[in-house]
């Protein structure tokens, strides 16, 4: 385990990218059933921050999946429009 790659010793572990929405947190790609995880689909994207996941069957998807977790965790989609929020006040 490393600091950059803090999930990379966990089974099924594919990837992970740090959360744009989350400072210091990250969205991890598993194979799902490495992970004893039941998604649809072969893998499994999650939100470190708020333990939020979801599946996919192919690997592209997983990749922009994991790039975008507001689209599937509604915690990430309530950080995502506080800083919208927060910019158009600034403007």
């Amino acid at each position: 385990m490393t600091k950059r790659k803090i999930h990379n010793n966990e089974a099924g572990y594919i990837a992970e990218r740090m959360n744009p929405f989350i400072p210091g947190k990250k969205v991890v790609i598993y194979i799902a059933k490495d992970q004893g995880m039941d998604v649809d689909g072969k893998y499994a994207i999650v939100c470190d921050a708020h333990g939020t996941l979801c599946g996919t069957t192919n690997m592209p998807d997983a990749r922009i999946i994991m790039k975008n977790p507001h689209n599937f965790c509604e915690g990430c989609m309530d950080a995502e429009e506080k800083r919208w929020s927060s910019q158009k006040k600034g403007r």
